[in-house]
C-alpha cells in the first residue's frame, strides 16, 4: 500500500488584524501631528505677515505726516495769519472718531502731487488735509482737487493729535493739549495759542489686514504691545479706542518738532 506524499507545512504570512489596527492608529496619530504642525506654522506665518504689514503701514503713514507737518511755521515775507489746524469736516467719508489736521505752506504741488492753484488767494499755496476715512485709510485731500480725497495708507483706523505749546518762550513744548484747548488759549484764556505751537504728538492705531488667531499673550516687560481677537481698549494720547473685530492692533506714537518754530 502506497502512502500519499505529505505536503510540506508552510506557516501563514502577512499581518494579523491587531497589527493592522495598531499600524492604522499610529498612522492617524502621525497624520494628526503633521496637520497640527502645519496649521500652527501657517498661523504663525500669517501672524508674522500681518505684524510686518502693520509696521510697514505705520512707517509710511508717519513718514507722510512728518514730511508735511515739519514744514509748518516757516516765516513768510507776507506771513499767513495763524489759523486753527484742528479744522472742520473734510467730506462725508470722514471717520468722526479721529482727529483731522490741515497744513498750509508754499509749494508747487499738494500732497497728491497735483499742481497747486496758480490764481486766487491760494496761489502757490498747498493746503493738505489729513484724516482717517470710513474705510480705515489715512487719506489726504489737497486743494488742487478739493472734492477728490485719496487714500494714502490702508488699515489706519484712528489718529489722535496733541499740540505742544511753548508757554515760556524757550523754544520747547511745555504742555501737550488738544486743538480745542489751543483754540481756547493755554497761556491766556480766550486768546488762541496757535503761534506758540512748536511740536505735535501723533498717535496712530493700525490694524492687521485680516483676523488672526493669536497665541496666548505673553507677559513681562518684553511682551509686544499687540492685541489679539478679544475686545481691547487702546490709549491714543487723550482718547480711548475699543476694537473687537478679531484683527491685530498696535498703537504707534511719534513727536514731530516744528523746526521752523524752534530754530
Amino acid at each position: 500500500m502506497n502512502r500519499s506524499p505529505r505536503k510540506p507545512h508552510h506557516p501563514q504570512s502577512g499581518f494579523s488584524l491587531v497589527e493592522i489596527l495598531v499600524a492604522l492608529t499610529l498612522g492617524l496619530v502621525l497624520l494628526g501631528g503633521t496637520i497640527v504642525i502645519y496649521a500652527s506654522s501657517k498661523n504663525s506665518y500669517r501672524l508674522q505677515e500681518n505684524v510686518a504689514g502693520m509696521q510697514e503701514n505705520a512707517r509710511f503713514a508717519i513718514f507722510a505726516l512728518r514730511r508735511d507737518l515739519e514744514m509748518a511755521g516757516y516765516p513768510l515775507v507776507n506771513d499767513i495769519a495763524p489759523f486753527r489746524v484742528g479744522g472742520g469736516d473734510t467730506g462725508d467719508n470722514v471717520n468722526g472718531g479721529s482727529d483731522r489736521i490741515t497744513i498750509r505752506y508754499q509749494s508747487d504741488t499738494d500732497c497728491l502731487g497735483n499742481k497747486t492753484p496758480d490764481t486766487g488767494p491760494d496761489e502757490g499755496i498747498a493746503v493738505n488735509r489729513y484724516f482717517i476715512d470710513d474705510n480705515d485709510n489715512l487719506a489726504c485731500l489737497g486743494n488742487s482737487r478739493p472734492n477728490n480725497p485719496q487714500p494714502l495708507v490702508e488699515n489706519v483706523v484712528n489718529m489722535q493729535i496733541l499740540y505742544g505749546v511753548d508757554t515760556d518762550a524757550d523754544g520747547g513744548a511745555n504742555r501737550y493739549v488738544s486743538a480745542t484747548q489751543v483754540e481756547a488759549g493755554v497761556i491766556s484764556p480766550g486768546t488762541p495759542d496757535w503761534d506758540r505751537v512748536v511740536s505735535l504728538r501723533v498717535a496712530l492705531l493700525v490694524a492687521s489686514e485680516t483676523a488672526v488667531d493669536q497665541p496666548a499673550a505673553a507677559s513681562g516687560p518684553s511682551a509686544p504691545s499687540i492685541s489679539g481677537p478679544a475686545t481691547e481698549s487702546f490709549a491714543l494720547l487723550d482718547e480711548a479706542i475699543t476694537r473687537d473685530d478679531g484683527r491685530l492692533y498696535r498703537v504707534f506714537t511719534t513727536t514731530i518738532p516744528l523746526r521752523n518754530r524752534t530754530s
